[in-house]
């Protein structure tokens, strides 16, 4: 029996002043983050590519498609990885198959806790 796997996209970004670099780094630090999570299968790099206003180099990738095993909760802790992971210039767009998304930034406001946990509930079975 194969278990049932899920995945989503995950767009990170930051504060306009940051590069290139900056940015593919902090793809990186996010991806390995993810990857030690138990149920991530895999942390793939998209082949978007962005270019920063100014940017001198190669454009670099700043999307992750995220497969995980449909288990109860794993949503609920891929977000909590996520919020660890986000600071104030910093935010994380998640989107579902369907064209569903959440952004997530670095602020905390109870507001934002609200819409969190509406789309956890939406995207996680019963």
């Amino acid at each position: 029996m194969t278990e049932e796997k899920i995945q989503l996209k995950l767009k990170i970004d930051a504060e306009e002043e940051a590069d290139n670099e900056e940015l593919e780094q902090l793809t990186r630090q996010l991806r390995k983050r993810l990857l030690e999570l138990d149920d991530v299968v895999s942390a793939d790099f998209l082949g978007e590519k962005k270019v920063s206003k100014g940017a001198k180099g190669e454009p670099i990738t700043t999307t992750l498609i995220v497969t995980l095993f449909a288990t109860g909760g794993v949503v609920t802790t891929l977000i909590k990885a996520i919020e660890t992971w986000l600071t104030r210039d910093r935010s994380v767009t998640i989107e579902e198959k369907n064209g569903d998304k959440l952004q997530m930034t670095g602020i905390s406001s109870e507001e934002q806790r609200r819409i969190i946990d509406a789309w956890i509930s939406c995207h996680t079975k019963p």
